[in-house]
């Protein structure tokens, strides 16, 4: 005989097409305390502190007789069998419950950890499924009509039941696609559980996801000014990891449907790095002293910046230093965005008003500036750029109080208004506990960069207050443990091994690396995301800088340049400034020059990773093809001739 016990909400008891009740709130209390004590029973003192939170009445025991009795009727009639499931055992009563009696309250509680364990394996659709029925059930009061303790404790327990759930359902709703249905839920979770860092984290998670970096932002800045008003403590260093995983491109690409995760969306380890890391390292400890550090992270597309200005602010997070974050966005119209964004943070986290410590003229000009005080006006009404410069100064400098960490990602992207504004905050704090870390691409055209962020960081490195990390591939180790600790196609077997191929093809770039590895064509294929990034670089070099590309492509490394410039029908000066254009962008790199160890060699010139090679000559039609072939038939021929020429004329 199945029989359903069903503590929250109303509570009920079905068995057999029958719904029966408990009259009253006292047998209500003791039914469920028994229910969920299970074979470890209660003892008589422990139930009656639950049917009496207070005081005891003067005749508590022989009303707690009485009650037990009435439950013994009442439970006895759920069974087939004779013996009453209610008995007392060694001074304890104990309810025994068949296999056939189902708890809503553990069968929730089971469903949310076998949803969390679904999640993880990547079976998001059991786990949606799973989270969301215990959801559903737990969303009902427990014993609304009962106060005392050990109730409230059970309140507490199946509330943060309740909040894992919603999370879980947010998580797989949001793998599945889902993402108006995960933000709802992950909301929820928030307005539940408002000092629960987890379930800020997954809001925090599905905002970034829809592109809402601002609304992730402002999650953080809820979470951290609660944190410091109701319990004094800063968010955690993962709440920390997550707020600067908000660093880099924004996506709002579908997330994957199906039952697994895919590999891609795995966090990425950090591997290798030493001297990098070593250096901002150092820069912080001087910045932690008292002296103002500027820190220049470049390097080319996918080289792993991002990555290292989220391990660095961990870090110093970790050291008890203040973050900022900002990013450049490509087209962006906020005016300053890097800097404000990174300000206004600050001042919708602080738990005290940080515009109480500056002037009333900057109080009024950070009122048109940031989001959080009701700006940014139109960026015709915005004061003077001095005005501006020193209300900004100001609140830099009240931030830096204690050991502060500015860092600004993408900021190839910066406008000029924005690098002199960044100038104008590292000249005013010389002496300021800060630290600016910033990020940029070094492998876009001139034309493509909207400002020069070397002429900025000039006047402090001659003062030895600046330093430049330019990150090149990882070696073939650190590449071997990247692809180890994700288990992206490592081998034991040296022979099957193809980590060395796709390194030797990338360049060690780990995001090139890793695409080659995850390609379902193999490593000697060209994966989509690097097929994209190379068609972008192309349409940024110039007409010139992309045939002479093709022809490279087409004819092979290693090339020379007479031969680029001659097949790609351009002249000299032409083309020399086409060549320039691809050194720049890091696509080509010179392997034999005059005034090496052979002066007599001409330069020539090959890919610095032979996948992007590849993606562009699959881009190069048959007809451009056979003019290049032509061409270098032709000028095979006349070489030929010349040198035969040379040698009738030596002949006596």
């Amino acid at each position: 005989m199945d029989v359903e016990i069903e503590i929250l909400g109303p509570m009920a008891v079905r068995c057999a097409g029958t719904v029966r009740h408990l009259q009253s709130a006292q047998a209500r209390v003791a039914f469920a305390r028994l229910v969920l004590a299970g074979p470890e029973g209660v003892t008589r003192d422990e139930l009656a502190d639950v049917i009496w939170p207070g005081e005891l009445p003067p005749t508590w025991a022989s009303a707690l007789r009485t009650l037990v009795s009435r439950l013994r009727s009442f439970v006895g009639s759920l069974r087939a069998e004779p013996t009453n499931p209610l008995v007392k055992l060694g001074g304890r009563y104990v309810l025994t419950l068949g296999d056939d009696v189902v708890v809503d309250v553990a069968d929730a509680t089971r469903a949310v950890a076998a949803a969390q364990e679904a999640l993880d394996a990547g079976d998001v659709t059991a786990a949606d499924r799973l989270a969301t029925r215990a959801a559903d059930r737990l969303r009902f009061p427990f014993l609304s009509e009962h106060e005392g303790d050990w109730v409230t404790g059970q309140r507490q327990r199946l509330a943060e039941y309740l909040v894992t759930a919603l999370e879980v359902a947010s998580r797989a709703a949001l793998e599945a696609g889902d993402r108006g249905r995960a933000v709802v839920l992950a909301e929820e979770a928030t307005a539940r559980a408002p000092e629960r860092e987890s379930a800020h984290r997954c809001l925090m998670a599905v905002r970034g996801a829809m592109g809402n970096r601002g609304e992730a932002l402002r999650v953080y800045q809820r979470l951290r000014r609660y944190l410091a008003e109701h319990l004094g403590v800063d968010p955690s260093p993962e709440t920390e990891a997550a707020y600067l995983a908000l660093l880099g491109p924004s996506s709002a690409s579908p997330a994957p449907r199906g039952g697994t995760t895919s590999a891609g969306h795995r966090p990425v380890p950090f591997v290798g790095r030493q001297r990098a890391t070593a250096t901002l390292a150092c820069a912080w400890d001087r910045a932690v002293r008292g002296r103002r550090q500027f820190v220049l992270v470049t390097g080319e597309s996918g080289i792993g910046k991002t990555r290292l200005l989220r391990e660095a602010g961990a870090t110093m997070a970790a050291g008890g230093g203040l973050l900022l974050v900002g990013r450049c966005d490509e087209g962006a119209t906020v005016p300053y965005q890097p800097l404000v964004e990174a300000l206004d943070s600050f001042v919708a986290a602080s738990p005290d008003d940080p515009l109480g410590e500056v002037s009333p003229a900057a109080r009024d000009v950070l009122r048109l500036l940031l989001p959080s005080l009701d700006g940014p006006c139109p960026p015709g009404e915005l004061p003077a750029r001095p005005v501006l410069f020193a209300a900004l100064t100001e609140l830099l400098l009240v931030a830096a109080n204690e050991p502060c960490a500015l860092l600004i990602d993408d900021a190839h992207w910066a406008d000029p208004r924005t690098v002199a504004l960044l100038r104008h905050l590292l000249r005013a704090t010389a002496h300021a506990r800060l630290c600016v870390v910033v990020a940029a691409r070094n492998d876009l055209p001139a034309s493509a960069r909207r400002a020069d962020l070397d002429e900025a960081m000039l006047p402090f490195e001659h003062a030895g207050d600046a330093t430049e990390v330019a990150l090149d591939g990882l070696d073939l180790a650190a590449a071997r443990a990247l692809v180890r600790e994700l288990g992206d196609g490592a081998s034991d077997d040296t022979a099957d091994d193809p980590v060395p191929h796709a390194y030797a093809r990338s360049g060690g770039n780990p995001f090139m690396l890793l695409e080659m590895l995850r390609h379902q064509a193999g490593v000697d294929a060209v994966p989509p995301a690097v097929a994209r990034l190379v068609a972008a670089k192309q349409a940024a070099i110039g007409r010139d800088a992309a045939r002479l590309l093709q022809v490279a492509a087409v004819t092979g490394s290693p090339v020379a340049f007479d031969a680029m410039a001659g097949a790609a029908g351009l002249d000299v000066l032409a083309a020399l400034d086409a060549l320039e254009a691809l050194l720049r962008a890091g696509i080509l790199a010179e392997v034999t020059a005059a005034g090496s160890q052979h002066p007599d060699r001409p330069a020539i010139y090959e890919f610095r990773h032979d996948v992007v090679r590849q993606a562009v000559d699959e881009q190069v039609s048959d007809a451009r093809r056979r003019h290049v072939a032509s061409w270098q038939r032709t000028a095979s021929g006349r070489t030929t001739g010349q040198r035969l020429s040379r040698t009738g004329a030596d002949r006596p």
